[in-house]
């Protein structure tokens, strides 16, 4: 089946998938807490059961199970087997005056993903990461060792919680996944968090903070080389924040921040031309796929090369295009079409120079700083780089040295030779290594946890 629209018509350029920011969005633009309702959501299945609105004389309404809702019905549990009512205080204390509660188990965190001035934008990055999810559930529950408070708490939550059809709703992915690679990698690693809940809840947003990252580089790497085929993990150095950064580490230097930051210029362009080409009542496809798919049917270029014509005029552009008959050879006219459209001096310059500080600036921001006369160079802080650890290791028990850095190649990550052997030092400062020889093979890692 054909995925092109039927009709292709010149439009606003708009962006509803595969990435979470709008050009209307500046900075702040994401509560992160909600971030990690809203993947508790799609990986659990679960959503609240709505019930009686108490304030509709009708009884007819339903009203979203609210946390203070939760609150009142604990309440009353708990007065029935407290032998003692002034012992209430002191668990609302424990429990609702801060995060405590939150940190039982994940499910908690679904009060997080309720209607709030920010539930739109939050709920764009919970997309995201059910884009990576995809139809990703857990099979077997996650067990916690709850104490008494924590699993009459934890009851009262599972009364009002149903399991939601996976054939509805919002936890079916709109989009096929941009990146396969980064998908499977996304599902394994929570899986492996999932089987160490109070671990997951420690570091849940560092974890998607870690994926958010990561996906917006590798999805930026990859647009353009969308010929290609699925996209394989691009080159993309950091260094540990405890090293020094020179104009001599030349993959730091060519494969950095700077190639970053200029591959984030095509986020928007080539994802916004990708979704006007398809239909969105039916599931959106990658650039790559979308390519193999006007592959399979040549006698679609005529429409492209229309529709080229057609938005070239409409934005009065001066770019030169091709006449081929290949329908990727008309696909790349529109792709550069709709970069050329925010080039410096158009008059949409201003929307996608904004769209990539505010991309930088929300998730991307935390793996990058300034070093001087090197310039802004791509970091790995000892946070983020034991929970990357923990992941690349994942089930087993330990990894040797070079294994752990082809799993960190796999999600994305790369070092050089200078921040490899800094890799080894920093384990051994922590006391998670074991070296068998003076050789690099018989280097082994293990998880800190």
């Amino acid at each position: 089946m054909l995925l092109l629209k039927p009709e292709l018509q010149v439009k606003n350029n708009t962006l509803n998938s595969y990435f979470p920011i709008r050009t209307k969005d500046r900075y702040d633009i994401f509560v992160w807490d909600s971030a990690l309702g809203h993947v508790v959501k799609h990986s659990y299945r679960k959503e609240f059961i709505p019930f009686k609105d108490p304030a509709d004389p009708t009884g007819k309404k339903k009203k979203q199970f609210e946390l203070a809702d939760f609150k009142n019905a604990s309440q009353k549990v708990f007065l029935r087997k407290l032998d003692e009512a002034d012992f209430w205080p002191i668990i609302d204390k424990m429990y609702f005056e801060g995060n405590e509660l939150f940190k039982i188990t994940p499910e908690f965190l679904l009060f997080k993903t309720n209607k709030s001035e920010n539930h739109v934008r939050d709920g764009r990055l919970g997309s995201m990461f059910a884009s990576l999810l995809q139809d990703f559930v857990f099979t077997d529950k996650p067990h916690s060792q709850l104490n008494f408070l924590e699993q009459q708490l934890y009851d009262v939550l599972s009364l009002h919680l149903k399991s939601q059809d996976v054939a509805t709703g919002d936890l079916v992915s709109k989009e096929a996944p941009y990146l396969p690679f980064m998908a499977n990698h996304f599902q394994q690693d929570l899986k492996f968090l999932s089987k160490r809940p109070k671990y997951l809840l420690s570091i849940f947003k560092d974890f998607l903070r870690l994926y958010a990252h990561l996906y917006t580089a590798q999805l930026a790497l990859n647009l353009k080389d969308w010929r290609s085929g699925e996209p394989k993990p691009k080159l993309h150095y950091f260094i540990l924040d405890s090293e020094k950064a020179s104009d001599e580490r030349t993959l730091v230097k060519s494969y950095g921040h700077k190639q970053l930051s200029a591959a984030l210029w095509s986020i928007f362009p080539y994802l916004a031309m990708n979704e006007s080409l398809q239909d969105n009542k039916n599931q959106i496809m990658p650039i790559w796929a979308l390519a193999q798919n006007l592959a399979e049917h040549p006698t679609c270029a005529e429409a492209l090369e229309s529709y080229a014509a057609d938005f070239k005029a409409n934005r009065q552009l001066n770019t030169s295009i091709s006449n081929s008959q290949d329908p990727l050879d008309q696909l790349q006219n529109l792709l550069r079409l709709s970069a050329a459209q925010f080039s410096r001096g158009e008059s949409r310059s201003d929307i996608n120079l904004q769209y990539v500080k505010s991309t930088e600036s929300e998730l991307c921001s935390h793996f990058i700083q300034s070093r001087g006369r090197a310039g802004r160079v791509m970091v790995f802080n000892q946070d983020y780089l034991l929970l990357l650890t923990n992941l690349a290791v994942g089930e087993k028990e330990k990894l040797r040295f070079h294994e752990l850095i082809l799993a960190f190649e796999s999600r994305g990550v790369f070092f050089d030779k200078q921040s490899q052997q800094a890799l080894i030092t920093f384990y051994e400062r922590i006391g998670n290594v074991e070296r068998m020889s003076d050789s690099g093979d018989a280097v082994y890692v293990f998880k800190t946890i």
